[in-house]
């Protein structure tokens, strides 16, 4: 029996053991399953992963592309060139596109397409409005790897603005101590119109007076106004430290020329991070800082064989007129020549110098000469008392031989302004810095003519200019001076030369009351880091040579900075040689928010937006 029961356990333990057995399979089959899921989990994300790697690098490729097509047409804008298509630039294939080889093992493609008519668009800048001129573009980018089969492309549409800039009254392009803004006029100053600097702005009345900018002109015409910085705006004098505090006062609310105590808020003695937000809060944002620099143009375009000069040669659009007044740089007298661009490109010297059309005949009250050569003008005690010769060009006289021109060819002006170029200078690479320094001078030549132009002009040389007179103040039109640098001679200068007391500088060099309208494109000498080399600031931008103390130099428009004097580039002077300033009436031209009133080939900036984006 014994046996029996031992016999019957041994059987049930052995049956338990291979239930165990059979248990333990099973799990280690299911173990296995799960590994073997997991392993090709961890497989097909490790697949997944390396394919959205490579997806990801395929997209940043094509967005490469995007960014090269951006940088192609603002490139072309800078230069003042409307981009058209990648089918017209050199590189392109057959379809069009323009290819990268190899950017980090992907080849790149891109194509520009679908350019549509330029419209005048509006954005909000602080607290004002501003236009630009709005292009739109189709771009469609594409890339492949070179290392596998993984692919991507992008398109986008884009909108590149060109901001002309006549609408700034005062700007001040570059970077660092040459975009720096320095305004310490004297005597009280009333203005309008927006400020900007790409860096600092240093800003008061150096002799306790006011500075009120305010939102409408001497005419109760209401203007854009703001004061807008990359960097701070401080009221102490970069050159010296010596603080301005409470002399400048921005309107912020109301209407109209009063400028009461509650219509306004007076600059700190500085706005910088620290304050930022309360004090662009306190300006109700018309005072602004830590903004973003503009990219601006360079004085290449002006040079000689370069932008301005190969426009004025040839316009590129039907509506515009060009000329070319090239003088002698300085080799003799009465070497003038002088080129018209319509209907074409055609040699006018000999009619021009004898004030006869194109037909030859004598053009009836035709003041002249319209253009003369000038050696020894006058001396510029400025440029290390340097005779100045001029090429002196009469804008309203020119105006009335040019339309009589046109007028015998069965033409009239093409109706979006005029372009002239001239220059003194040989070739590109003079420098104006030996002998005597070379300019162009805008004069009545013959003392009668009115200071008024046929149309929207702009004015473009390599050279200083000297403003010599009321300008365009009859019959206004849209200008811009386009120069190395600006200067203004009053309505009562004769001649000047150097070597004088600041009594003989009183009693042979008196200035008197003069207008100018324009917008000024030139350039300046910077103030140094540590002060030195004072620049002037804005309130001799326009560079004076009289005694012009008592005396008013009205002017409306725009002083735009935008590079370093190169052929003028002597030092800020003040009494003795140079000259005692004026009372100044300066301010933005109001008319510079209409765009019928631009001239033409207008120095500008460009941004770029976004439009559109598809992957």
């Amino acid at each position: 029996m014994k046996n029996l029961i031992n016999k019957i356990i041994l059987k049930q333990a052995r049956q338990e053991q291979g239930s165990t057995m059979l248990i333990y399979m099973f799990v280690m089959a299911a173990t296995a399953a799960v590994a073997f899921a997991a392993m090709q989990s961890i497989s097909l994300n490790l697949e997944t992963s390396e394919a959205h790697k490579k997806g990801k690098n395929a997209f940043y490729s094509a967005e490469v592309g995007l960014d090269l097509a951006v940088n192609d047409i603002i490139n072309e804008f800078e230069d003042l060139i409307p981009y058209t298509e990648s089918a017209d630039q050199a590189g392109a294939d057959g379809s069009g596109y323009i290819n990268v080889a190899n950017y980090r093992n992907y080849a790149v493609k891109y194509k520009i397409e679908n350019p549509l008519e330029p419209f005048l668009y509006q954005t909000v800048v602080g607290n004002t409005i501003i236009y630009h001129y709005a292009h739109t573009y189709d771009i469609e980018s594409e890339s492949t790897s070179l290392k596998d089969s993984s692919k991507e492309s992008v398109t986008e549409t884009v909108r590149i603005l060109e901001t002309p800039l006549v609408q700034y009254f005062v700007f001040y392009g570059q970077s660092g101590n040459s975009a720096d803004l320095e305004l310490f006029p004297g005597p009280d100053m009333n203005s309008w119109g927006r400020i900007h600097s790409n860096a600092d702005i240093y800003i008061g009345s150096s002799s306790g007076n006011d500075i009120n900018l305010r939102n409408y002109d001497d005419d109760d015409s209401m203007s854009p106004h703001s004061m807008t910085a990359v960097g701070n705006i401080y009221t102490y004098a970069k050159n010296s430290g010596t603080s301005y505090a409470g002399t400048v006062n921005v309107k912020t609310s109301g209407t109209g020329l009063t400028f009461l105590s509650s219509e306004y808020e007076t600059l700190s003695a500085n706005i910088t991070s620290a304050n930022e937000a309360s004090e662009e809060s306190r300006f109700n944002n018309y005072v602004l800082i830590n903004e973003e620099p503009y990219t601006t143009p360079s004085k290449d375009l002006f040079k000689r064989d370069s932008f301005y000069e190969d426009r004025a040669k040839a316009p590129g659009k039907e509506t515009i007129d060009g000329m070319t007044i090239i003088g002698t740089g300085g080799l003799g007298a009465n070497q003038i020549e002088v080129h018209v661009s319509r209907p074409a490109y055609t040699d006018v010297t000999d009619l021009i110098l004898a004030g006869e059309s194109s037909a030859g005949n004598p053009i009836v009250g035709l003041p002249m000469p319209v253009i003369r050569e000038v050696n020894d003008a006058f001396e510029d005690c400025r440029e290390d008392e340097r005779d100045v010769d001029t090429t002196d060009i009469d804008l309203y006289a020119l105006g009335l031989w040019y339309e009589a021109y046109l007028d015998d060819q069965g033409l009239a002006l093409a109706g979006d302004g005029m372009l002239i170029y001239t220059s003194r200078s040989p070739d590109a690479s003079f420098a104006n810095q030996a002998d005597d320094l070379q300019a162009i001078r805008l004069i009545s030549i013959d003392g009668t003519s009115s200071p008024q132009l046929s149309d929207e002009t702009t004015l473009a040389t390599d050279n200083p200019i000297y403003i010599h007179g009321d300008f365009n103040t009859i019959n206004t039109r849209g200008v811009a001076l386009v120069g190395d640098a600006m200067n203004v001679l009053s309505n009562a200068f004769n001649t000047k030369t150097c070597n004088i007391t600041q009594s003989q500088l009183y009693n042979n060099y008196r200035g008197s009351e003069t207008t100018v309208y324009a917008a000024l494109f030139a350039g300046h000498n910077p103030t140094a880091e540590n002060g030195s080399n004072y620049s002037g600031g804005v309130h001799s931008y326009p560079r004076l040579h009289e005694w012009w103390t008592g005396a008013a130099l009205n002017f409306r428009g725009s002083f735009v900075n935008l590079w370093d004097s190169e052929q003028a580039d002597g030092l800020w002077c003040l009494g003795g040689n140079c000259y005692s300033g004026p009372t100044r009436n300066w301010g933005w031209d109001v008319r510079f928010q209409d765009p019928s009133f631009w001239p033409p080939f207008i120095p500008s900036i460009f941004s770029v937006e976004r439009v559109g984006f598809l992957e």
